[in-house]
This record gives C-alpha cells, sequence and structure tokens, in this order.
C-alpha cells in the first residue's frame, strides 16, 4: 500500500510541476519573446516590477529551477531515494503556492501607494481627456482556459484573474493633449475588489457599460477631474456623454474610492 500512495504521490506531484512547467514558460515567451507584457498599475510597484532586467533574469533563473527539480526529483526515484524525490518534485509546487499568492499582494500594495499617493500628481487616472471604444473591449470569459489559468498566479493576458478584471475590461486611450505621465495599462474593469490603484473600478456596473459602449458604436470620450480633497473625497469623476443611436445618453462613472477589501 505504502509503495501504491509513493508511486501516486510522484505521479501527481511530476504532473503538477509539468503542467506548472508549461505556464511559466508559455507566460515567459508571451511577455519577452512576444512582447506583450499586462502593466497593470505601476509598472515600478511591487518587487516583480522594480526593473525589467531584473524581473527577466529572474524569470530565467526561476525557469532554469523549474525544470532542474523534478530532473532531480526523477533521478532520485530511479535510484529509490523514494521521500528525497517526492521532497524534489514538492519544491516546485511550493514557489507555485507563492506565486499564486502574488495577484494579491501585488494588488494590495499598488494600493496602499494609491492611497498614499491620492491628491497629488501621481494620484490615478491622470486629469485629462480619454477615449474608450468597443475595440479596446475586452471580454474575461472570452479568454481560453489556459490565458485564465496563468492569470491565477498573476501572468498572461488576464493577470490576477476575475477577482481583479471582472467581466470586462476596456482600456483608456489619452487623448492627444493629456499628459499621462508615462502611465500605462489604464483601464475601465470590474472585478471583486473595492476601488482600483490602475483604473477605474466599476464593479458589477462593467456590464451595463460595456452593453452601452456597444450600443454607441462610436469612441466616448471621458473627462477626468479631480478635488483637492483627499482621498475618498478627492475621486475622480469622468463623464462619458453617450452618443447612442437610440438617441442622446449620458452616463456619469464615478471611481469607486473605497478601501481595499483585503
Amino acid at each position: 500500500m505504502k509503495k501504491i500512495s509513493g508511486y501516486l504521490l510522484f505521479t501527481l506531484f511530476l504532473a503538477a510541476d509539468i503542467f506548472y512547467l508549461a505556464l511559466t514558460a508559455d507566460s515567459f515567451r508571451q511577455e519577452y519573446v512576444q512582447d506583450n507584457f499586462v502593466h497593470w498599475g505601476f509598472p515600478q510597484w511591487g518587487w516583480m516590477y522594480t526593473d525589467a532586467d531584473v524581473y527577466f533574469r529572474f524569470n530565467v533563473v526561476y525557469l532554469f529551477l523549474l525544470v532542474a527539480f523534478p530532473v532531480a526529483g526523477c533521478l532520485l526515484w530511479l535510484k529509490r531515494h523514494y521521500k528525497t524525490a517526492l521532497t524534489a518534485l514538492f519544491l516546485p509546487l511550493v514557489s507555485a503556492a507563492v506565486f499564486w499568492y502574488m495577484p494579491t499582494y501585488n494588488w494590495n500594495r499598488q494600493f496602499a501607494l494609491f492611497n498614499a499617493e491620492r491628491g497629488t500628481e501621481n494620484s490615478r487616472v491622470p486629469e485629462g481627456k480619454w477615449w474608450v471604444s468597443g475595440e479596446q473591449m475586452e471580454r474575461y470569459y472570452d479568454a481560453s482556459w489556459w490565458e485564465r489559468a496563468k492569470g491565477y498566479f498573476g501572468r498572461g493576458e488576464w493577470p490576477g484573474g476575475y477577482a481583479v478584471w471582472g467581466d470586462y475590461r476596456i482600456w483608456l486611450l489619452p487623448d492627444f493633449r493629456t499628459d499621462t505621465l508615462g502611465r500605462r495599462g489604464l483601464a475601465f474593469h470590474g472585478g471583486e475588489k473595492n476601488a482600483s490603484p490602475w483604473g477605474i473600478d466599476l464593479g458589477d456596473e462593467i456590464i451595463d457599460f460595456a452593453i452601452q459602449l456597444r450600443r454607441a458604436k462610436v469612441p466616448l470620450e471621458i473627462n477626468i477631474q479631480y478635488d483637492n480633497v483627499r482621498p475618498a473625497a478627492g475621486a475622480a469623476s469622468a463623464e462619458t456623454p453617450l452618443a447612442a443611436a437610440d438617441g442622446d445618453e449620458e452616463a456619469n462613472v464615478d471611481e469607486r474610492a473605497g478601501e481595499n477589501k483585503e
């Protein structure tokens, strides 16, 4: 019975290691080979975004270890060092658990810094005129299960998964007169978290906004303005006049300034 349990654990750990290695390697290919890194929030916020070269080197070393430990585990198993082999196979899964928590960590860190900087020129989203259109709208469940799996580990096209983005996200495009302060990755989005350190959180209302945007069939103008009061009363307001086909409408969208649920 012990022998059967050992073989089952070995098979389970090895399969999980291979799956996580493939997921991480594909994320690396997407981020660096295809140059399709999704910057959610300030790139410099969070240890993963401190320096692009540092993050690149970390990923190279990390991928090497994700290969080395399973190989070592298999070799040790063949030499009948069963407990040591299982330990070697288990270590990559421990690191996977750390990365599973990473989206929550990064979100909490970004939100704390965001609140500390509210009312300054570093407040998100920068004041000025922005545009949204149906072409910039993405639906979470249109992504493949593979992309959604990467999101749980803070990787891929939807880092943080549904909890961070919700059903839809709509990327904001700056007007040529708007000073973006060098920021990117700004979006209207939903999600299960309260407020947003990198965009405008509409919560469940993102679905209604997506419907309105589809009906409008033209880009919508977003005007961002901040009060001089911080932090909750100094929330950004965004007015989006909708030139809908069925008549003139106006939708007022307020950035939800709340405390982090975490």
